[in-house]
């Protein structure tokens, strides 16, 4: 099972990568330039381990910051993943709670006054709202299904003592 990462999250962290690597290389990058060019000198660098460094030190940082700049072109499609992620949560907390809220505080209410143990009541309630987010919106990936039957729930439920 996948666990679901806020798109938002993602964006952020993905940014700070970008920002973070690209930043990194660069520094490194100019470092090295300074290296070569004698403007920084090291007294204990012979040539040919100034020249060692030169090239992995070189081919480190612009690693870091090839892996910036991709880091930064992602961005684009996380965002647009974000937005829809966000306009279709917003239409599925929407549909659920505008048409089956009375079914789901039916259930409620009928299990309180039954002897259900507090994790069987999750799981019929959970198992009740996934079926009606199914129903409707069958092609969702299983970890966005499992974070909006979680937050459904806690909209739906959150008002209600469970013992």
């Amino acid at each position: 099972m996948k666990i679901y990462v806020d798109e938002q999250k993602r964006y952020e962290d993905t940014k700070a990568t970008g920002q973070c690597f690209t930043a990194v290389g660069a520094i490194g990058l100019i470092a090295i330039v300074l290296l070569d060019t004698g403007v920084i000198s090291l007294a204990a660098l012979d040539s040919v381990n100034k020249l060692m460094i030169s090239i992995v030190m070189g081919l480190v940082f612009l690693i870091f910051f090839i892996i910036g700049i991709k880091s930064f072109m992602e961005l684009k499609d996380i965002s647009k993943k974000m937005d829809k992620n966000n306009s279709l949560e917003k239409e599925i907390m929407e549909y659920v709670t505008a048409t089956h809220r009375d079914e789901l505080m039916a259930l409620a209410s009928s299990d309180e006054k039954s002897d259900v143990s507090s994790g069987d009541l999750y799981y019929k309630r959970a198992e009740l709202i996934t079926s009606i987010i199914t129903e409707k919106y069958s092609l969702l990936e299983e970890s966005f299904l499992d974070h909006m039957v979680e937050e459904i729930y806690s909209k739906i439920y959150s008002d209600i003592v469970e013992e």
